[in-house]
C-alpha cells in the first residue's frame, strides 16, 4: 500500500464477486507517517477484463469499509487465528514433570504435547 510512504497492510479482506467485479480484495492499514486509516480496494471488471483500484483515506476509508463489511467472505486475520489451536493435535507424545512444592511434597504432572508447541494437562498425582 502506499499514501505517505510505501507500508504492509494490517489486514486483507476477501470480498464477494459482484454483478460487475470479481477477484475482490480490501486492503487495510495504518499510515505510518500520519497515522491515518487506508483503504484499498483491488477488483476485475468482468465487461473489460481489467483490475480496477479504490483508495480511499481516513474518514472515508472508515466509512468505505464499513459498507464493504457486509461482502466480507473471510479476512487474513481471521486464517491466521484458524491455524493455531490451543490444545494438541496431530502427532502427540506425553511429558512427564516431577514439581516440588515449599512444603517439600512432589506432584507428577502428565502432559499431551504436540509438536506444534501446543500441550495440554492430562493428569495431575
Amino acid at each position: 500500500m502506499r499514501h505517505c510512504c510505501k507500508f504492509d497492510a494490517y489486514d486483507i479482506w476477501y470480498l464477494k464477486d459482484s454483478n460487475d467485479y470479481t477477484n475482490r480484495t480490501l486492503f487495510i492499514g495504518i499510515c505510518p507517517i500520519c497515522n491515518k486509516y487506508v483503504v484499498e480496494l483491488i477488483q476485475k471488471n468482468i465487461k473489460t477484463n481489467s483490475l480496477m483500484s479504490i483508495k480511499k483515506v481516513g474518514e472515508s476509508a472508515t466509512k468505505y469499509s464499513k459498507e464493504a463489511q457486509k461482502d466480507l467472505i473471510i479476512s487474513r486475520n481471521n486464517i491466521n487465528k484458524m491455524k493455531f489451536k490451543p490444545k494438541p493435535y496431530g502427532w502427540r507424545y506425553g511429558l512427564n514433570k516431577l514439581k516440588k512444592t515449599k512444603d517439600g511434597e512432589t506432584t507428577l504432572e502428565q502432559y499431551a504435547v504436540d509438536f506444534f508447541g501446543n500441550s495440554e494437562l492430562v493428569k495431575k498425582k
